[in-house]
């Protein structure tokens, strides 16, 4: 019986590791291009340029039914297609109540991504700065994004903020 079972969880084992080469291998067969598409630029450029203008109508067709936005402010997590409209409400929040004053964000060179036709993913350095109480402010750090087509027009899915010290 004892060499029955072991023989059973051998075969588990064995399909269970050649299903994982199956998949990975699957990651290849999709072909990313060179260079980020335009229209994927444009809206990353429209999110972050919202987040410090406050302007919620620049976003609320940005992102898909299911997505997902994550950031350092209370309640951190915003989930839908009004996901960025929420968080951009969530930073003129803290902005108003840390009193920041000339609040701009300085998006710096896009070294990180890989794009298909179908979906993209990308990781925006950026500095967000300011004054507090006439002192200068600044937070670097990075945004994540996954953009997929919904329908027929870019939508982001997901999108991180990580601050500099964080990593």
């Amino acid at each position: 019986m004892k060499s029955i079972l072991t023989m059973v969880f051998m075969g588990l084992l064995i399909s269970l590791l050649s299903l994982q080469k199956t998949n990975a291998a699957d990651v290849g067969r999709y072909d990313t291009v060179k260079t980020l598409k335009p229209e994927v630029l444009e809206i990353v450029n429209r999110v972050l340029k919202a987040s410090y203008t406050f302007d919620i109508a620049k976003v609320s067709e940005l992102y898909a039914p299911n997505a997902m936005v994550i950031d350092e402010q209370s309640p951190f997590s915003w989930n839908g297609p009004l996901a960025g409209v929420q968080w951009v409400n969530s930073v003129q929040k803290a902005v108003k109540d840390f009193k920041i004053k000339d609040f701009k964000v300085n998006v710096k060179r896009v070294k990180v991504f890989q794009q298909t036709d179908e979906i993209a993913y990308l990781v925006v350095p950026v500095e967000y700065t300011g004054t507090i109480n006439g002192e200068p402010f600044d937070e670097e750090g990075g945004f994540t994004f996954v953009l997929r087509i919904v329908g027929d027009k870019w939508l982001i899915k997901s999108q991180a903020w990580v601050p500099k010290n964080g990593l």
